[in-house]
């Protein structure tokens, strides 16, 4: 395993793995519980947005979820906004609010939005506010150029991915190829195959976070999660 990349809600990384693998991995992701807003009642809506408008903001909205929570976790919310905009920052109780700048309504002068939230732990299959994240992959392929590579070709790369330096034509972060065939086009129109892209058993795996779980978190999770239900299977098959 090879880290390419490393942000605060992202990790990029490459690894040898089967691609039916990875996907069952993406797939569990959505079997990780995630704490979301799960009941909203709103006593006073003076907005111009329906009330199922604003519970439905709401649930998205979202909220740090802690190891501690188990699933009979049951958090209550609470917002009493005025005039102006309200920000999900208004929520208040014992849930963490992951962004609080996200926009939920705007009230007018004398105007008043006033409600209980009840948040629970789901999983992203029931529905998508409770999907901790997003993960994704493509293959990682070797390219290999022939010396004599005309600067066109070299140049028709849209990521930059071929370069020439210190007058020698070379191949650098093939990780980021997208396999566009760019360069395999303009081989082409010179008539011959100055370029070869061959597959390699490795894919780039990029792990995105919402922000309810640490990026880390969320591909342990699911991998533990599918472990556990493999076992399962295993036992049954004996």
């Amino acid at each position: 395993m090879k880290l390419i990349e490393k942000k605060e809600n992202a990790i990029i990384f490459s690894t040898e793995i089967e691609e039916s693998l990875a996907n069952a991995i993406r797939r569990y992701l959505n079997q990780i519980p995630v704490l979301a807003v799960e009941e909203v009642e709103i006593s006073k809506n003076d907005s111009s947005l329906y009330d199922e408008t604003i519970a439905h903001r709401i649930g998205l909205i979202p909220l740090k979820t802690e190891k501690s929570m188990k699933d009979k976790t049951s958090i209550e919310l609470t917002l009493n906004g005025k005039e102006g905009i309200i920000f999900s920052k208004e929520l208040t109780g014992k849930a963490h609010i992951v962004y609080d700048q996200i926009p939920i309504t705007i009230l007018n002068k004398g105007q008043k939005l006033e409600l209980t939230a009840i948040a629970k732990l789901g999983k992203g299959e029931k529905h998508s506010k409770f999907s901790p994240g997003l993960m994704f992959y493509q293959n990682i392929v070797d390219i290999k150029i022939e010396k004599n590579c005309p600067a066109e070709i070299v140049n028709s790369c849209p990521k930059q991915i071929l370069k020439v330096k210190d007058g020698k034509i070379i191949v650098e972060g093939s990780e980021n190829c997208d396999i566009c065939e760019s360069c395999l086009k303009s081989c082409k129109k010179h008539g011959k195959d100055f370029i070869q892209i061959n597959p390699t058993k490795d894919l780039k795996i990029t792990l995105e976070s919402f922000g309810q779980l640490e990026v880390k978190d969320i591909f342990s999770k699911a991998i533990n999660l599918l472990k556990k239900d493999l076992s399962e299977i295993a036992k049954k098959v004996k």
